[in-house]
């Protein structure tokens, strides 16, 4: 068993040193290599992070795997994994201006498969198949891999990867402190030290690797830490069971269409399935001993295995009208994949749980079959075999082109900014398309600088058709001119959603805007602008946003009056009762300049 060979291995101080040992120079390596100066190649910097990448991840790999006698197999199998960790790096690149975090973390999750499976199998049968044949492949894997070997593995690695980042946690605060005691009586050895990176990095790997390596040693405390771990957070599963099969069973009543409107469905529906795969393993454990022989555990597992299904089918559904409607993007594929996995997931679980017989034995064999499947995709998803931008840049293209899309409603934005180096090819050949708009537009979205800014096409629809939609004309609907309109679109005055009304009359050099609350706000009131034309034609002004913040039950009348008054001005300004007057009053002037806010007239003293 995997627990009795990691057991026999207690009291070996060999590797802790060895360990933190490796761990030092491997930090140290990746500090020098990360203040390597800037070469401006783009290759060059992909070399370093990767080997910054590989370095860190063999070294953590060799770290977990690395048993008495068997330092050879651990070597390579920790420099597979780290050539697969940092070979995402030279596959996919790291531009300042796009970043995917996907790929990475599907290279470091087929790093981790690998790795949880060759722990699995060299702790219980640490041998090459007899014969290279598929059948003899699958007799070694048979021998080989035991769901309970491979669940151990991967638990073990996850607490000793995370306790041994607080005992370097803790190794570098009690280094911190002694060097701020020894500078209390003028000894700045220390603190000197610890302001140099290589000496920080040397602890860090030390620490690191000799943490881990201590724990290594007191294996058996790691597996009670989980098994008490899974104890507690089985007691969960009845509580979400409950929960999920309420929510599943009101959505006949509901519809799905409130779950539409909130843009957050896909990601909730695979979190709840994501949280509730976790806790069915959690009562099921990793072998027949450890599975709860209580029923409303064992009944709440069972729930929450047959609810991944429309879970998951929920989340596809939400996917697929998003694609319907906006077309394919690199994070539209992403949740896609994701919900496969999931969906392939939930087919699993539900075929072992509604079957007669040991539902929980088949569910183990489920699981091991899922981890080959999860690695093998992670892998394909970590290269660029399968680039999701080109996907999606041809989708939205073809879109374009075929008329499903108007040119001022197309994502320049978003193919500029988020679909990577495909995106921004098909923007350089936009701009010289024959079709003068979507020119317009794409030489216009390579001038921002900023992901976030409003490119051309979005303020020009915004003040146009957006605009016309929910804007009010009084008394009169009149034409407006264009610098107005984009001032009524700032977020001061009508904003970019909502109602709004303005009052305005052609000649005028003013206008006045009001823009209502939200209807689901009691307390918020009016917003009212007072607009003016410039010298130069531009419209200038400021509105009085009379927005009421909740307080004190004392503050009541002062908030119900300010909403009556917000009120009865807006109500005013729509039927006509407003005039623009000239006023008289004194301003102080020092040296010639004006100085402090006017003086009304009617404070004026007889000297």
């Amino acid at each position: 068993m995997a627990n009795e060979a990691e057991t026999q291995e207690a009291g070996w101080p060999l590797r802790t040193w060895v360990l933190m040992g490796l761990g030092a120079l491997f930090a140290l390596a990746i500090q020098q290599l990360a203040d390597l100066p800037d070469s401006g190649w783009d290759w060059g910097k992909r070399l370093v992070l990767a080997a910054c990448i590989f370095l860190g991840t063999s070294g953590v790999a060799f770290g977990l795997s690395w048993r008495r006698g068997r330092h050879v197999p651990a070597g390579i199998v920790a420099a597979i994994c780290g050539a697969i960790a940092g070979g995402v790096t030279l596959w996919n690149g790291i531009s300042p201006d796009f970043f995917v975090v996907w790929p990475f973390c599907a290279g470091f999750v087929s790093a981790a498969v690998l790795l949880v499976l060759f722990q699995a199998a060299d702790a219980r049968h640490p041998h090459l198949p007899r014969r290279w044949s598929w059948a003899g492949i699958k007799d070694w894997k048979r021998e080989a891999l035991v769901y309970s070997d491979v669940h151990e593995a991967a638990w073990t690695d996850a607490l000793l990867g995370l306790i041994s980042g607080i005992f370097t946690g803790i190794v570098m605060a009690i280094a911190f402190l002694l060097a701020e005691m020894f500078h209390l009586v003028k000894i700045d050895l220390l603190r000197d030290l610890l302001r140099k990176e290589w000496i920080d990095a040397l602890i860090i790997g030390g620490a690191y690797g000799g943490g881990m390596g201590l724990l290594r040693d007191r294996a058996t405390i790691i597996s009670a830490l989980q098994r008490v771990a899974m104890i507690v957070l089985r007691v969960l599963a009845p509580v979400l069971a409950v929960g999920l099969v309420a929510f599943l069973a009101v959505l006949p009543f509901t519809g799905l269409a409130p779950l539409w409107g909130t843009g957050e469905t896909t990601p909730s529906m695979l979190a709840a399935a994501l949280v509730a795969l976790f806790l069915v393993n959690a009562v099921i454990g990793d072998k027949a001993e450890d599975v709860s022989n209580s029923r409303a555990l064992r009944w709440g597992a069972m729930a929450l295995g047959l609810a991944l299904l429309p879970l998951a089918l929920i989340a596809a559904w939400s996917t697929g009208l998003r694609i319907g409607q906006y077309g394919l993007s690199p994070d539209r594929l992403w949740a896609l994949t994701f919900i496969i996995l999931g969906t392939v997931t939930a087919v699993a679980y539900v075929a072992a749980i509604a079957r007669k017989g040991d539902w929980v034995t088949r569910l183990y064999r489920s699981n091991l079959h899922l981890a080959f499947i999860l690695g093998g995709v992670a892998f394909i998803l970590s290269t660029s075999l399968i680039s999701f931008e080109r996907i999606s840049t041809a989708d939205q293209i073809a879109r374009l082109e075929s008329g499903k899309i108007k040119p001022i409603d197309f994502d320049y934005r978003g193919l500029w900014f988020d679909f990577g180096p495909p995106g921004k090819a098909a923007i350089k050949r936009m701009a010289k398309s024959s079709n003068a708009d979507v020119r317009k537009y794409a030489v216009a979205i390579q001038k921002e600088d900023y992901r976030y800014g409003a490119p051309l096409n979005e303020m020009e629809k915004r003040r146009g058709d957006d605009l016309d939609k929910r804007l009010t004309i009084l008394p009169v609907k009149v034409p407006l001119e264009e610098k107005l309109r984009a001032r009524l679109t700032d977020y001061d005055v009508c904003g970019s959603t909502g109602k709004c009304e303005l009052r305005y009359v052609p000649g005028q050099d003013y206008a006045i805007a009001v823009s209502p609350p939200d209807k689901d706000c009691k307390t918020c009131q009016s917003s009212i602008s007072v607009l003016y034309r410039g010298d130069k034609g531009e419209w200038a002004g400021t509105g009085e946003v009379l927005n009421a913040v909740v307080g004190a039950p004392a503050a009541t009348t002062k908030i119900e009056t300010a909403t009556a008054r917000a009120r009865n001005n807006a109500d005013a300004i729509r039927t006509g009762k407003v005039e623009m007057r000239t006023v008289q009053r004194r301003q102080l002037f020092i040296d010639g300049k004006p100085f402090g806010e006017p003086i009304p007239m009617e404070n004026a003293a007889e000297p």
